[in-house]
């Protein structure tokens, strides 16, 4: 079943697999205000469906995501959705799964970094460079900060080099790296075994884990997100 397509991005669910496609391959995938709106309504649907067990991110025409797009005006709360939106991914009781083809940018590498589970393609990237641009980055630090050491944060949010499918894996960023025609094809194959497993289950292992770490529930993933913000700024 595939609801109808928008401009900028769509919702697909096929045997308790719920696909949230960014839908702009003219522009790589890259994000505008409207385009995080719609992912954002996109994965409520998913979340709210009873049928939808796993939710697989993906990127339309070959590519994951380019971040920002440059070239569009910014709303004003541009970066309020965004941080709602990985707040709604942080709070979600069903896992999510990224299919990582050509690359991850800037805004896109948090995205591919939120991911739960990331396949991602033998030449495919994850370029956090906001380092190189002279920001902070504050939600791929969040994502980074909760999910690895920081050895491994460093070696994405302070080199701001490219960090390529195989490596990874040998950072534990990625569940595998596969032919870069794959991706696709395993992201679907590993977001069906994970739907195999009791989503009532899943979802308690899921807030345990959360609340264990200290950020369960969506207001808390916000307020670590603006501590980031807040340190970043010196204050």
């Amino acid at each position: 079943m595939t609801d109808e397509p928008t401009a900028l991005a769509r919702t697909e669910v096929n045997e308790g697999i719920g696909e949230l496609v960014i839908n702009r391959p003219q522009r790589r995938n890259a994000l505008t205000s409207d385009t995080i709106s719609e992912l954002h309504a996109g994965l409520e649907r998913l979340i709210a469906d009873d049928a939808v067990r796993v939710i697989l991110i993906r990127g339309e025409g070959g590519a994951f995501c380019a971040g920002n797009d440059l070239k569009e005006a910014r709303a004003d709360d541009h970066a309020d959705r965004w941080r709602r939106f990985h707040a709604a991914l942080h709070a979600s009781p069903k896992p999510t799964v990224g299919a990582l083809e050509r690359f991850a940018i800037a805004g896109g590498s948090a995205l591919a970094l939120a991911c739960d589970f990331l396949v991602a393609g033998e030449t495919a990237y994850i370029h956090t460079s906001e380092v190189r641009m002279g920001m902070s980055a504050p939600i791929n630090a969040v994502w980074l900060e909760l999910k690895h050491s920081v050895a491994t944060a460093y070696r994405f949010a302070v080199a701001g080099t490219r960090v390529e499918g195989p490596e990874l894996v040998t950072l534990g960023v990625a569940v595998s790296a596969v032919p870069d025609a794959e991706v696709l094809a395993e992201s679907r194959s590993f977001a069906a075994r994970l739907a195999e497993n009791d989503p009532a289950a899943v979802a308690k292992v899921r807030r345990t884990l959360l609340t264990l770490r200290g950020v369960e529930g969506a207001q808390a993933f916000e307020d670590r997100v603006l501590a980031a913000q807040r340190a970043a700024a010196g204050d």
